[in-house]
């Protein structure tokens, strides 16, 4: 008896449900509001908002992609010679064409540990906060390992070699 009183009452809650969804389904395709959409100005002055273009600068990129070169331009200037006033003619000296110098920015290198197995020797090693295990002549960012010892190590990066003393806490 009980079985059946629920089961009414969650019938009628049901019907409730769908009839209310029906309704609104049904309501906004029959029964249309007295709304018109033909309006007239009476001013005829209309006003636009203007957007105006976001603009940012754009920045040289300092690492060539192709290459895995990261270089900074240093520009020399020549330098200026002053003649005496006392001689008569004039020296004028052309400035000497300069290539401007690449410096070359090594990324941040730490050597964390040295290991010997039976392949060969193995480091841990620090590249721009990226932990790494690598053995001799590996290649990774454009450094390569050329010698290992257990406390330090010889790189090459952009054709320049350097010597990296082991981390030690």
């Amino acid at each position: 008896m009980i079985k059946k009183k629920i089961n009414i009452v969650l019938i009628i809650v049901v019907l409730g449900l769908w009839g209310s969804v029906f309704y609104k389904t049904i309501n906004q395709y029959f029964f249309t509001k007295g709304t018109s959409t033909n309006t007239a100005y009476s001013s005829g002055k209309i006003q636009f908002s203007q957007i105006n273009k976001d603009t940012f600068a754009l920045e040289k990129v300092s690492r060539d992609p192709f290459l895995n070169k990261q270089t900074h331009e240093v520009v020399s200037y020549p330098v200026k010679r002053y003649t005496s006033n006392t001689s008569t003619a004039i020296k004028r000296t052309k400035p000497a064409a300069t290539q401007p110098k690449q410096l070359t920015v090594w990324p941040a290198i730490s050597y964390h540990g040295y290991i010997k197995d039976s392949r060969g020797e193995l480091v841990i090693i620090k590249i721009n906060q990226k932990m790494f295990r690598l053995r001799k002549d590996a290649l990774v960012d454009g450094i390569i390992i050329k010698k290992i010892s257990s406390d330090s190590l010889e790189l090459d990066f952009n054709k320049e070699r350097k010597t990296i003393k082991r981390f030690k806490i």
